[in-house]
């Protein structure tokens, strides 16, 4: 059994709406607007966003690529990985290597904030191949909430598969009537209650987005490359208040009574503070991050180290994992020989 791990962030909580992300190119994330010049849109909840897992480079096939080693760095601000791969065969392979990100809720009361929110590439994803950056492809699609693919559908719309991008309002508006009732129709335009096919301003979109970022990757024939990424992960964020009926939830994260009581702490620190100015709410943050596509190579990963950073000395970080020791004021590491992924890793950051 994972035995928890708590360490005594110092993080600004991103908090957006859904009406605040579709302001405009000058909105980025963390920023909330007290007005709108803009039509309302239907407005998500505030109290907390949605934690997103992205993970590793995935192969499409691999019978020859062994992952000798693989250096991750996490944090709420940034992921960073450093992998060595070997191609154990007598030739050279090309095949195609990407970066799936999971599936993006775009529906009325999804609240998701994006860390680059009005760019193509909202997660700011950069690679190295052997020290020298390459401009990968990035493929969007959008499916329903019973997984159908209406990508065709909506480009052929003019419709914005990323309704993050600051010009989603403006060419929704665009969309000829005819073409609008049809979109209302087969749910991917959700207007509310009432008649579902009027046209009316008041409407969000109602499917997922993914984005996978891919490149061909040439491995040469009893060589090792070095492949460097990284990323900035969405990250769930919300706010406590001493007292807050939500601390059962953070028992995934391994929080036990020892976490708990250094948590209750915090909330009191932040209850009593003599400041009639200083925030009572303390910011939280949970990240996820799927480790277990390391388990697509050729065997196991031959070495394998982890960094998890809280960011603050007085932040306490909680999850499930074994052997993870404190190397510093922020960081615990963790290293494994011969590594074969079973568990992606998800951790919650309390306090500043």
């Amino acid at each position: 059994m994972s035995r928890p791990t708590h360490c005594l962030l110092s993080f600004p909580v991103s908090r957006r709406s859904f009406l605040a992300r579709m302001a405009g190119p000058a909105l980025v994330a963390g920023t909330l607007l007290a007005a709108l010049l803009v039509a309302p849109l239907h407005a998500r909840a505030n109290d907390s966003s949605a934690v997103l897992g992205a993970g590793g480079l995935e192969l499409t096939t691999s019978s020859d690529i062994v992952m000798e080693k693989e250096d991750l760095y996490l944090s709420p601000e940034k992921v960073q990985v450093t992998y060595l791969f070997r191609n154990e065969s007598d030739r050279n392979i090309t095949t195609r290597v990407a970066f799936p990100l999971p599936l993006i809720d775009q529906s009325a009361f999804t609240n998701v904030s994006l860390p680059v929110p009005g760019d193509e590439n909202f997660v700011d994803f950069h690679i190295r191949v052997n020290g020298q950056e390459i401009h990968p492809h990035l493929e969007l699609r959008a499916f329903t909430q019973d997984g159908r693919d209406v990508t065709a559908q909506l480009t052929a719309s003019g419709v914005p598969l990323n309704s993050y991008l600051p010009d989603f309002e403006e060419r929704l508006r665009a969309v000829p009537d005819r073409i609008w009732r049809n979109l209302a129709a087969e749910g991917l335009l959700d207007t509310g209650a009432g008649d579902f096919l009027r046209r009316t301003d008041d409407v969000s979109p109602n499917w997922n987005l993914q984005a996978v970022f891919y490149w061909e990757q040439t491995f040469p024939a009893g060589q090792i490359i070095q492949v460097e990424h990284s990323y900035r992960p969405i990250v769930g964020t919300s706010l406590m208040l001493k007292g807050d009926h939500r601390m059962e939830e953070f028992s995934a994260y391994c929080l036990d009574a020892q976490g708990r009581a250094g948590l209750e702490q915090l909330l009191r620190r932040r209850q009593n503070n003599p400041d009639p100015d200083a925030p009572r709410e303390l910011p939280v943050r949970e990240v996820a991050y799927v480790l277990t596509t390391g388990a697509n190579w050729k065997g196991p990963i031959g070495a394998f180290h982890l960094t998890i950073d809280k960011g603050a000395p007085g932040a306490i970080l909680s999850l499930c994992m074994d052997g993870l020791t404190k190397t510093g004021p922020t960081t615990f590491e963790l290293s494994r020989e011969n590594f074969i992924p079973k568990k992606d890793i998800r951790f919650v950051i309390f306090g500043d």
